[in-house]
């Protein structure tokens, strides 16, 4: 999904509020309300987080903020809450993507089983 389909879905859907989250080593979900009205900063830069106080994410206070940035094709709307949704984030540290992100750690084991001609169903 485009930023612009993405937009135009979250305002046809009547949304006001966006989590942005990523899961840490432990499955512990992180995340931040983001309001719609800065949705272009959150597709762009990305929603931050200190990492040492976002729970075991192997950093000490001294390491940068990771940024997660949001992946538009996991756009949901909460039924519960029809003015609230979500998007899974990939986690990044100065640009790059967070090795220990349980997302990240996904989508390379994915990337090498689609190298063998391997299919998850």
């Amino acid at each position: 999904m485009t930023p612009d389909e993405l937009k135009s879905q979250i305002a046809d859907d009547g949304v006001e509020f966006i989590y942005a989250m990523f899961v840490e080593m432990h499955g512990k979900p992180c995340a931040k309300l983001v309001p719609v009205t800065a949705i272009d900063d959150l597709l762009e830069v990305g929603a931050g987080f200190a990492g040492f106080a976002a729970g075991p994410l192997s950093q000490n206070p001294a390491d940068p903020d990771i940024l997660a940035i949001p992946d538009p094709d996991s756009y949901v709307q909460f039924p519960w809450q029809p003015n609230v949704a979500a998007m899974q984030c990939d986690a990044t540290v100065e640009g790059e993507l967070w090795p220990y992100a349980p997302r990240v750690i996904l989508q390379q084991v994915l990337a090498r089983a689609a190298e063998q001609n391997l299919v998850l169903k």
